[in-house]
């Protein structure tokens, strides 16, 4: 499962899901995506409604928004039953491993995991800082991420 931090600006919302190809987080989760192809993946954000400012353009959410939406978030995990949840950014991670009890580590390509409640929980860096801010280590981000997906698929107990 990969959890982003809210919606985007959609024209369909029957039709659009998150973290769709055609944004640079998209692009390179559909990356890692298509090297487990014997995985299944869903997608969702922490906040379900589309934040925006004054002026009608994104913002981040406010603690406040994350809070009203967390239980949704965590109806969707209990539901979709992941092995693992990836925790894309240090919004998304700072604000779910809190509310499970665990401090956001400092993110290397070395990625830490959380156990909770049956679940596996992995913040990650955020795809769209890798993509633009961190282009030339996008091949060592994919495999990093793809390394904790195949270690806890093969030895989910661990």
């Amino acid at each position: 499962m990969w959890v982003g931090l809210s919606s985007k600006k959609v024209e369909d919302y029957e039709v659009e899901t998150p973290l769709q190809a055609d944004t640079n987080t998209g692009k390179l989760v559909a990356e890692i995506e298509a090297q487990c192809p014997s995985q299944t993946f869903y997608k969702t954000n922490l906040v379900k409604c589309l934040p925006l400012n004054d002026k009608g353009k994104l913002r981040y959410p406010s603690i406040s928004e994350c809070s009203l939406c967390y239980p949704h978030l965590l109806t969707e995990i209990k539901e979709v039953r992941p092995s693992i949840v990836f925790l894309l950014g240090s919004k998304v991670a700072d604000f779910v491993l809190k509310k499970i009890g665990f401090e956001s580590p400092k993110l290397s390509y070395d990625y830490e995991t959380f156990f909770f409640q049956g679940v596996r929980y992995v913040p990650i860096h955020h795809p769209s800082y890798i993509s633009v801010y961190r282009r030339k280590e996008k091949d060592v981000y994919v495999r990093a991420v793809k390394r904790v997906i195949e270690r806890f698929i093969e030895y989910p107990s661990e």
